[in-house]
């Protein structure tokens, strides 16, 4: 097949990889003025006379998700085109490689970075299902880490509609599969749950859970056979992590964490992580913003928008979230509690529910010295933003933002004559 110079409306940069169903490649997209990764698919996988129909519905299910499933550690689908002649799907582009370089002895991450990667994929696990989506393909190849050190999760080509696919069940990589997969049985959350946990016993100990002979033998092993004990690959596991790991490959699925809240909860505890986007759930986070005044004009819909972006968490009372003259681009909702604006130690101003801090760094469009210090004068829950992450949501939700923020800039601005009239009189 050869390469065009361009895709639609991507310019083809350069060939990043291949497999046995796709080619991918790095493009730009030239109306966003970015980088993507393009997987453009080979014509036999979608022609092929036995599995083209099956692979060609399994391309659709990864369409799909186009503009729909939108975490901080999950790979976005941007694009999909599927054609007679040429198909590809256009992903976020993420530099940096995987975790498969992580899984053997010489070459393990330290014990706490594979507790937090872990934890961050319990968070984006979570999400999905509740969009939803189960992945049924988890395994270090599709966990890319990237030159930043964060963990996103990519190729949801083998994912499940849960509302319209719900017998599709033996997709997944050998290694990985749950027993119910090898079965040939309905998966749930419970399949993703037991294959990240195959994951995490392979980043502690740098083993296999298994040594078969062969592929029928692998799959009479994950069936029947216990796995083989983490502390006797690795004598300085930690007991705590050895039970996280076996409890999540528990071959029953009801001896298996019952929840991504769970699983990620008991991580959260070891990592001294904050906890919050697995205690909370959807439906109270979109309560909770519902009564918030800076979002009164904002749709249902736009909310929802909102919460698939937004980074929840919890801080305890006289925690800084940003100090004065430091870099920084994120701002923050305060959904609950209380926080003191100083600048010079002096106190300017005390901001509650509702109320939002760090916003100039986007009105301005960049990153930007915080002109203020922010502390917690109480326990306080926040919703974290990136300017880049503003940036994804729809037009009509970008514009309702970018007034809400006016309306905060000009009652600061009334505010602040209130005070300075008054010391002047």
């Amino acid at each position: 097949m050869k390469l065009p110079s361009f895709l639609g409306k991507y310019r083809l940069l350069r060939k990043l990889g291949q497999g046995a169903t796709s080619e991918v490649y790095l493009g730009h997209d030239p109306f966003e003025d970015r980088e993507v990764a393009i997987k453009l698919i080979k014509p036999e996988f979608l022609d092929d006379p036995r599995n083209g129909r099956q692979n060609r519905k399994q391309l659709q299910n990864e369409a799909a998700l186009a503009g729909k499933l939108r975490h901080p550690h999950i790979v976005q689908t941007l694009d999909a085109v599927i054609g007679e002649e040429i198909s590809y799907i256009v992903m976020e582009y993420v530099a940096g490689t995987t975790l498969e370089k992580h899984v053997h002895a010489d070459n393990l991450l330290p014990l706490d970075r594979v507790v937090e990667h872990m934890f961050k994929c319990c968070r984006a696990l979570n999400y999905a299902q509740y969009s939803g989506i189960i992945h049924r393909d988890i395994k270090p190849a599709n966990l890319l880490l990237a030159d930043t050190g964060d963990i996103k999760i990519s190729d949801l080509g083998a994912a499940v509609r849960l509302d319209i696919e719900q017998t599709q069940s033996n997709v997944g990589s050998p290694n990985y599969m749950s027993p119910e997969q090898v079965r040939g049985e309905s998966v749930s959350h419970l399949t993703d749950i037991y294959s990240l946990g195959v994951v995490m016993y392979r980043l502690l100990t740098g083993h296999s859970p298994y040594s078969p002979k062969n592929l029928a033998h692998l799959y009479q092993q994950i069936m029947l056979e216990a796995p083989v004990m983490p502390t006797r690959l690795r004598k300085d596991l930690p007991q705590p992590l050895e039970r996280i790991v076996l409890r999540a490959m528990q071959k029953d699925v009801t001896d298996r964490f019952p929840s991504w809240r769970d699983f990620g909860n008991e991580l959260a505890a070891l990592g001294h992580f904050e906890k919050s986007d697995l205690e909370v759930n959807e439906t109270e986070k979109f309560t909770a913003l519902r009564k918030l005044n800076l979002f009164q004009d904002f749709s249902d819909i736009e909310l929802w928008e909102i919460l698939r972006i937004g980074e929840w968490h919890k801080q305890p009372e006289r925690t800084v979230m940003m100090r004065e003259d430091e870099l920084g681009e994120e701002f923050y909702v305060l959904i609950d509690g209380s926080v003191s604006v100083t600048r010079g130690g002096r106190l300017l101003n005390v901001l509650g529910s509702g109320d939002c801090f760090g916003e100039m760094a986007y009105i301005n469009g960049r990153q930007m010295p915080r002109s203020a210090t922010v502390s917690a004068n109480t326990a306080i829950t926040v919703m974290k933003i990136l300017p880049s992450q503003l940036a994804q949501l729809s037009s009509n939700c970008q514009l309702h933002f970018n007034q809400a923020f006016l309306h905060v800039l000009a009652e600061r601005l009334r505010l602040a004559d209130d005070r300075f009239s008054k010391l002047i009189s």
